[in-house]
């Protein structure tokens, strides 16, 4: 049993954020593409970004992704990661969507959310309630380096890697799951978590491995 942090996510919106550099090499067989991509800083300071998360153009349909995150700057607990499986309109609004996080305090999370209801896909419970879960796989802290994998087996199932490690294997909820696009993501805590403008939330990514 993993053990369960006493914090919740807060309520979050969906904008566009920064623009994503990318290269592609086709395998022998023409049907797999496999991007990387340079690494990327996204920088936070507005107070009109406070208790949002951001997100980054759609990297693209995928079976594999695989990225980097290195957070050096803003709330521990404000989490970063992968966005997936979601339904977006013409302006990148997400009205439903699946979460794989991690934190600098070494806690990671995997949730589904439409509207105001929350699926925690790890540890089921009947609180409407995404849960934070410590995981020694994480390298906690800030500057730290971290690999966070997704790999799909199937159209409801989906493996989750934290630094080659699997943490979960989790089932998609029914009415989630409307596409294979996926992006990167960065929260940004409330006005009582983070310290803007002395102390802005920076969060660099890469992209490593993607399988489309």
């Amino acid at each position: 049993m993993k053990l369960i942090k006493k914090f919740v996510f807060f309520l979050s919106l969906t904008v566009l954020a920064s623009l994503i550099s990318c290269k592609s090499t086709k395998t022998e067989s023409g049907e797999t593409t496999i991007f990387t991509t340079d690494w990327i800083e996204s920088s936070y300071s507005d107070t009109d970004k406070l208790g949002h998360f951001f997100t980054t153009p759609e990297i693209g349909q995928f079976s594999m992704i695989e990225g980097e995150f290195k957070k050096s700057g803003g709330y521990e607990h404000s989490a970063f990661g992968f966005v997936f499986g979601y339904t977006a309109d013409e302006k990148g609004w997400l009205s439903d969507y699946m979460r794989f996080e991690i934190t600098t305090a070494g806690n990671y999370a995997a949730f589904a959310c439409k509207g105001n209801t929350y699926i925690d896909l790890v540890e089921a419970n009947d609180k409407n309630t995404a849960y934070m879960y410590e995981s020694s796989a994480i390298n906690s802290g800030y500057d730290s380096v971290n690999k966070l994998k997704i790999q799909k087996i199937d159209d409801k199932k989906y493996d989750l890697f934290i630094n080659g490690t699997k943490v979960t294997t989790i089932t998609v909820p029914d009415g989630f799951g409307n596409s294979d696009g996926v992006m990167a993501f960065f929260s940004v805590g409330t006005k009582n978590q983070e310290q803007f403008p002395s102390n802005p939330v920076k969060v660099t990514y890469r992209i490593t491995d993607s399988l489309n």
